[in-house]
C-alpha cells in the first residue's frame, strides 16, 4: 500500500494532559493509586461538587448530570490531542462541545465543536512492541456525537492489544470540515506513531452511522486534498490499513452508490456490520459492499436479519450480539493482531 514517507515524530503544540492521574488509569490492572493521584482524585471531586452546587442553585439539574458523565467519559481518556493549530480552526474553552441531555436512551451527544480533537485510549502494554490502533467516529448525524457508544468500543480494543481514539470532530452540519478533521486525524497518528508505539501500517478507522459514513470517505478519499498542509504531521499518508463500518449511514442515493465515494482496489479492507431492519439506511450497505467486491477491494459483510440503527459494543439481540467477536475473527484474518 503506497504511502508517503512516515514522520518518526513531530510535536504537536495543541496536546493537552488530561487531569487523571497515571495511577487512576492504572486501576483498572488493579494497582493502588499513589498518594498524588488521591490528591488528584479529591481535587476533581470537589470540583464536581462545587460545581454541582452552582448549577443546582441555579436549577440546571438535568444538564449538570448530563455534563458530569460526559466529563466522566472524557476522563477515562490518558490524553487529548487537539486536531489544528490555533490559526486553522477555532481554539476555545467552549470548542470541545456541549454535552446535549440524554434523550433517555442512557447517551450523551455532543455539539457546537469548533475544536476538533481525539481522546487517547492507549492499550495496556503498550510499552512492548508496536501495535495497532482504532480512530473510533461517532455517529450524530453530523449534527452531534454520541461518544458514550464509543468509549464502550475503545475499552473492549484496548481489552485486545489495540489503542484507540475517539474523534471529536466539528459539529454540527460541518460535512466539510469533518472530512477534514478525520483525514487530519489519521495523519496524526501515523505520523507519531513512535511516540505512541503505534504501528504506522497498522492503522485502522471505525465509524458508526454519519460516522461510518465519514469513514468510508476518508478509506475511498485519502487522495483528495481537502485542506492545504498546516505542518509536518501533513507529511504522513491519511490511507486507513484498515475500516470498520457499524450501521453506515448516507452511504447510497436511492439504488446507486453516493458520489462521495472514489472506489478501487486501493481500498483498505473493510468489514461492514449492519441489520437489515435498519430501514433508512442499511441498503446502502450492500451497495457499497458490492461496488468494492466489483472493484477488486477485499470486503466482509455481517448483516444481521434485526438489530436496527444505533446498536451498541454488546446489543441485547442475538446473533447480532456477536458483532464484537466477528470483527476480532476478522481483525485476525487480515493481520491486524496475531
Amino acid at each position: 500500500m503506497r504511502r508517503s514517507p512516515r514522520m518518526s515524530r513531530a510535536v504537536m503544540g495543541g496536546e493537552v494532559e488530561m487531569k487523571t492521574s497515571a495511577a487512576d488509569s492504572l486501576k483498572k490492572m488493579g494497582r493502588s493509586r499513589d498518594q498524588k493521584g488521591e490528591n488528584s482524585f479529591r481535587s476533581r471531586r470537589d470540583g464536581v461538587f462545587q460545581q454541582a452546587v452552582r448549577v443546582l442553585m441555579s436549577g440546571g439539574i438535568a444538564f449538570w448530570v448530563t455534563a458530569v458523565l460526559a466529563n466522566a467519559d472524557e476522563e477515562k481518556a490518558s490524553q487529548i490531542i487537539t486536531l489544528w493549530p490555533k490559526d486553522v480552526a477555532r481554539q476555545d474553552d467552549e470548542g470541545m462541545g456541549t454535552p446535549r441531555p440524554d434523550r433517555g436512551d442512557g447517551h450523551i451527544r455532543l455539539t457546537d465543536v469548533t475544536q476538533p480533537s481525539l481522546r487517547y485510549f492507549p492499550a495496556p502494554g503498550s510499552d512492548n512492541k508496536p501495535g495497532p490502533a482504532v480512530i473510533l467516529c461517532p455517529g450524530g448525524g453530523y449534527v452531534s456525537l454520541v461518544t458514550t457508544k464509543m468509549t464502550p468500543i475503545a475499552e473492549w480494543l484496548n481489552d485486545h492489544g489495540i489503542s484507540a481514539f475517539i474523534l471529536i470532530y466539528r459539529v454540527p452540519k460541518k460535512r466539510k470540515e469533518a472530512f477534514q478533521d478525520v483525514q487530519r486525524a489519521v495523519r496524526i497518528v501515523r505520523s507519531r506513531a513512535t511516540e505512541w508505539n503505534i504501528d504506522p501500517e497498522r492503522i485502522g478507522v471505525m465509524g458508526s452511522s454519519a460516522g461510518g459514513h465519514l469513514a468510508a470517505r476518508v478509506s475511498t478519499g485519502y487522495e483528495i486534498p481537502t485542506y492545504e498542509a498546516v505542518d509536518e504531521l501533513d507529511g504522513s499518508s491519511c490511507q486507513p490499513d484498515f475500516t470498520v463500518l457499524l450501521y453506515p449511514a448516507y452511504m447510497n442515493k436511492g439504488e446507486a452508490l453516493s458520489q462521495e465515494f472514489t472506489v478501487s482496489d486501493e481500498v483498505s479492507p473493510t468489514l461492514i456490520v449492519s441489520a437489515k431492519d435498519d430501514k433508512g439506511f442499511f441498503p446502502g450497505s450492500p451497495i457499497y459492499a458490492k461496488t468494492l467486491e466489483e472493484a477488486g477491494a477485499s470486503v466482509r459483510v455481517h448483516f444481521f436479519e434485526k438489530g436496527g440503527h444505533g446498536f451498541s459494543l454488546r446489543p441485547e439481540d442475538y446473533p447480532l450480539s456477536t458483532w464484537p467477536d466477528l470483527c476480532l475473527e476478522w481483525f485476525r484474518d487480515v493481520g491486524i493482531v496475531d
